[in-house]
């Protein structure tokens, strides 16, 4: 049902003022010492002399600024891997992954938000709530968090909820092509309430931002057809058809559209251009053989009388 973009930005892990000064500079030596360390050797550098100098302060001041770079760049490489494995559709390895993320750093809102989705994608939207939860506590203004939170209430078919967080969303989409997607998506709710009005708005809306919004068109077209009404829904599958001409699903609505409104002639030809597009279009072979018997029914009808 969601025409979902499951990419969230990548931003920088927050420095956390949660840990004490002793266990920075435990976990820096540790760091150091490590294997791929060599990245840590300056500032560490810059701490010890500073110590050698007695400023002991400067040094622990010095050694949490490294020691948060260093988790930082470990969260994120954690958080890349999560987001390969979960393009793949392993999600189960992407939850892993995104957990040593937050374990590493507690409040990477990110990985939070992403590990959300990978619950939603499991059908574990229990987890998935508590994620999301986590990461709008961290930052209550985290709109990915709004907008993946959005497609779990989705799922589990709690579509107010749903409208609710795209709402909250579209107030915090970073630029313009992110609205346009969040207001889609919320037309997309609120076409499954059958609030077709409202999902209408939203599509047109969406088509504003992005006069080349191809799935706002077709979504749009049949809020139109399921409204009956034939003209509007004709002209958004034509758009379609002009932006997309392999959408095999355009012309064959559009041939229903067609036929509604007598012209089967065109209906026909929506049709076979369908299954040129999609050879096995079981439908459109269905409905291109109602279009040619429906006009031979009254007269099939006089024969049987005779």
């Amino acid at each position: 049902m969601l025409d979902f973009d499951p990419h969230i930005n990548l931003c920088k892990v927050p420095k956390s003022k949660n840990n004490s000064a002793m266990k920075y500079i435990l976990l820096c030596l540790i760091l150091v010492l490590a294997p791929g360390a060599h990245a840590a050797t300056s500032c560490n550098d810059d701490a010890n002399a500073a110590r050698m100098d007695n400023r002991i302060e400067d040094a622990i001041e010095i050694l949490k600024d490294c020691l948060d770079e260093e988790l930082s760049r470990l969260a994120r490489t954690y958080l890349l891997l999560g987001l390969a494995h979960h393009e793949k559709g392993n999600y189960r390895q992407a939850i892993a992954d995104y957990t040593l993320a937050v374990d590493t750093y507690p409040e990477y809102v990110a990985a939070y938000t992403n590990r959300g989705l990978s619950h939603s994608m499991r059908g574990d939207y229990k987890d998935a709530l508590k994620d999301f939860e986590q990461a709008l506590e961290i930052d209550p203004n985290y709109m990915q968090a709004y907008y993946f939170r959005a497609f779990a209430h989705e799922k589990r078919r709690q579509f107010a909820k749903a409208i609710s967080d795209y709402s909250v969303a579209i107030t915090l989409a970073a630029d313009q092509y992110e609205k346009s997607r969040v207001v889609y998506q919320r037309g997309l709710a609120y076409r499954e309430m059958k609030r077709y009005d409202s999902a209408v708005e939203d599509f047109t809306s969406a088509l504003e931002i992005n006069p080349a919004y191809v799935s706002a068109y077709f979504s749009r077209a049949l809020v139109y057809q399921k409204m009956g009404e034939e003209e509007p829904a004709i002209a958004d599958y034509s758009r379609v058809i002009e932006l997309r001409p392999d959408h095999a699903e355009a012309y064959h609505n559009r041939g229903i559209m067609y036929r509604k409104t007598g012209a089967d002639h065109l209906a026909i030809m929506d049709y076979d251009k369908a299954l040129e597009i999609k050879p096995r279009y079981t439908r459109a072979y269905v409905n291109k053989g109602y279009a040619y018997l429906i006009p031979l029914l009254p007269l099939l009808l006089v024969l049987a009388l005779g």
